[in-house]
């Protein structure tokens, strides 16, 4: 830390610039006309400048008692974190490369803030607040992780989480570009190609054999989970065979969930002991860090590039990603992957979608909602009235259960409609159930009347073969 009269400043306000020049003569005349109206702020113990260096160093110059304010003891590291950039970040003009490089100065402090904050918690135990008092769900403490202290960062200066790897990667290996995109003097996309044009030329080393190397995942209460490092670069799955008829990939970042239908094709096989080696702690939820490459390193087939269902990926197909108690991190990181690679449409799903309001979406998702039974009608309607900026709001009535009753479906531009296929779950057999074809038509009607593109899923239909050969389903998609 460096030092500012008697009080050492803490490092967060120091990853902004001092004022200089006229603006601090400006501020030093103000403070002699009306003396220091903002106190200076510094911690409990009175050992740390936590914000207001240029008011204190105004004050010397004009002659005027410092005023200071203490912050409370009860404020943690990461509290003192979001005060100061609070502070300083409305104080500056920054452009989006300065924001960016100041997200990535600050994320090894949110890292250790973070850190200590956790160690705290293990010996007090978090309160129950907000959405997640409910005895059922529980408390996710979050992943000291690097990719949580990155998004937080780049959430408390205004950054894009693409732009804050991106002045990291600068920072790390070209710091004399880091500080002209600091200073203003240099755009940082400029400054990330010139870095990579340096790493490209600089002698590679000879690749050292290895052992097997091995992850550490974590679940959604932050228990460390142990995972071998895939042989390969990270990609999409086909989804041939997985009865998915409106994308030809899957990508699960995340795996697991808390909802508890009981019909649940996706715990079925996380469950299943074939399957135990990919899904080590079965359907509990976790997040694997190490596929979020995937969207950028699929490619489509050739022979599939016209065909649109190869555009299209299934995000989370065996997962909620919003549910109650998945991490926001784990939201931004999926995110900010598929902002970084927009030529993929992601169809989100889910049972919680009040969640997605106020999200910062990718511009090429197609948001869904799954509606089973008619309690989660009027959520699914106050929800989607709300979303905006997606290219596609989709609802998911598979398996339809009951009949369903909609007040209106204008807010929804495509509808897949399916029956409840048989499950073998860890407490037997669920069977399969056939909605009665007044169900599926009257919604079908509403559909239309709402100008709503409908797919109805082959599964509607049962045993089709050439004596039976069934109805043609209405198989429509939105237009892209």
């Amino acid at each position: 830390m460096t030092r500012l009269g008697p009080y050492e400043v803490h490092p967060a306000a120091d990853a902004f610039p001092l004022i200089d020049g006229a603006e601090f003569d400006e501020l030093v005349s103000s403070i002699k006309r009306n003396g220091l109206r903002e106190p200076i702020v510094i911690s409990h113990d009175k050992q740390v400048l936590i914000d207001g260096r240029n008011r204190y160093r105004a004050c010397l110059a004009a002659g005027v008692d410092v005023v200071s304010r203490t912050l409370p003891q009860r404020y943690t590291e990461e509290m003192v974190l979001d005060l100061i950039v609070e502070a300083n970040v409305h104080r500056r003009h920054l452009n989006a490369g300065q924001r960016a490089m100041l997200a990535a100065d600050l994320e090894p402090l949110y890292a250790k803030a973070i850190k200590a904050d956790e160690e705290r918690r293990k010996v007090t135990p978090p309160r129950r607040e907000s959405m997640n008092t409910r005895a059922d769900l529980p408390v996710p403490p979050a992943a000291p992780d690097e990719r949580r202290a990155r998004a937080k960062a780049a959430v408390s200066v205004g950054a894009a989480g693409r732009t804050a790897g991106q002045a990291k990667a600068v920072q790390r290996d070209a710091p004399d570009l880091a500080e002209k995109v600091r200073a203003g003097a240099m755009a940082l996309d400029a400054a990330d190609r010139e870095r990579k044009q340096r790493v490209r030329s600089e002698p590679r080393p000879e690749p050292v054999a290895t052992g097997p190397v091995t992850l550490t995942l974590r679940t959604h209460t932050g228990d460390a989970v142990p995972y071998p490092q895939p042989k390969s670069k990270a990609t999409f799955n086909e989804t041939k065979g997985m009865g998915i008829s409106w994308a030809a990939w899957s990508w699960n970042p995340v795996t697991g969930c808390l909802h508890g239908c009981e019909y649940c094709y996706a715990r079925e096989l996380a469950t299943k002991d074939s399957y135990a080696a990919a899904y080590p702690v079965g359907f509990t939820p976790l997040f694997h860090h190490e596929r979020l490459d995937a969207p950028a390193n699929t490619v489509i087939p050739a022979a599939r590039v016209d065909d649109p269902a190869y555009r299209r990926v299934f995000v989370c197909s065996m997962a909620d990603l919003y549910g109650r108690w998945v991490p926001d991190e784990w939201i931004a990181a999926v995110h900010e992957s598929c902002a970084a690679s927009p030529q993929w449409e992601y169809l989100f799903l889910t049972k919680f979608p009040s969640r997605y309001v106020g999200l910062d979406l990718p511009a090429t998702a197609w948001l869904g909602t799954s509606v089973d039974e008619q309690k989660r009608v009027r959520i699914a309607e106050d929800a989607f009235r709300q979303v905006e900026g997606v290219r596609v709001k989709w609802l998911s009535l598979e398996p339809l259960k009951e009949p369903l009753q909609f007040t209106d479906l204008s807010m929804f531009d495509w509808i897949v409609i399916g029956a409840q296929t048989e499950t073998r779950q860890p407490t037997g057999t669920v069977k399969a159930f056939a909605p009665p074809f007044e169900w599926v038509a009257r919604i079908v009607a509403q559909a239309r009347e709402a100008g709503c593109r409908v797919h109805l899923k082959p599964n509607l239909l049962g045993t089709v073969s050439p004596s039976s050969p069934g109805m043609q389903l209405p198989d429509e998609y939105p237009v892209g």
